[in-house]
């Protein structure tokens, strides 16, 4: 990406934050995961393996996670972090990751292949812990205020990891099925990201893949832009 290209994810970064601010939310960024797992928990949220400390080398620098704040409370979170696959396509790095995380007694079936897995190799960012805490303004504004921070992270991810290539995640299908995918910025989802020969207790079978390229969201980004240009002349 160019230098118009960051200042274009620059400003669609601050469009979704002034929208944040106009329902009534601020928004932290941290990048203590320590903390980060602190607040999930007491928001009760199971934090994923994927973003536990216990499992991923966090150093203030290789991750982030947004939280809108309503009356100082935390209502919404999205988390993302850095991975680079060096010479693996991002299927096989999976695969490695979740062998890490599970260990030998819950291995995938190394014969299922999710295609475009094949296709991503390098700076990946892996985006996930979205939630949004009950009871802070309607069902709508609620999913309004995680889509804006969930746009922000994939902005300021790109911003701050220059070179990343895609930004992936995983979503269980019930969740993807209720529009959830587009809530978290996704523009392509693909089902049953993995076959999983015994299945962990935290999983489930029908995690589908979710990923941009980072073609995508300058895309994205363009049309943050420029709906934000056109809600100004309409309202002069």
């Amino acid at each position: 990406m160019g230098p118009e290209d960051i200042a274009t994810l620059i400003n669609a970064y601050s469009a979704c934050r002034s929208r944040l601010l106009a329902l009534g939310c601020s928004v932290q960024v941290l990048n203590d995961f320590e903390e980060v797992e602190l607040l999930l928990t007491n928001a009760g949220k199971d934090v994923t393996p994927f973003f536990q400390s216990r499992f991923f080398d966090f150093n203030k620098h290789n991750g982030f996670c947004h939280v809108a704040l309503a009356d100082g409370n935390p209502v919404s979170f999205y988390c993302s972090q850095l991975f680079d696959t060096g010479g693996m396509d991002y299927l096989n790095y999976h695969r490695t990751q979740l062998a890490r995380i599970y260990g030998s007694e819950f291995p995938v079936d190394p014969s299922w292949e999710c295609p475009p897995m094949l296709k991503i190799k390098g700076k990946v960012i892996y985006s996930g812990d979205a939630l949004n805490v009950p009871g802070y303004a309607s069902a709508r504004k609620s999913l309004e205020r995680l889509a804006l921070i969930s746009r922000m992270n994939l902005y300021l991810g790109f911003v701050t990891w220059r070179g990343a290539i895609a930004s992936v995640g995983l979503a269980r299908a019930d969740r993807v099925g209720k529009s959830l995918g587009e809530v978290y910025g996704a523009l392509h989802t693909y089902p049953y990201a993995t076959r999983w020969l015994n299945l962990p207790p935290d999983r489930r079978q029908n995690d589908m893949f979710l990923f941009n390229s980072a073609r995508d969201v300058l895309y994205l980004a363009r049309i943050e832009v420029r709906e934000t240009g056109l809600m100004s002349e309409e309202s002069d």
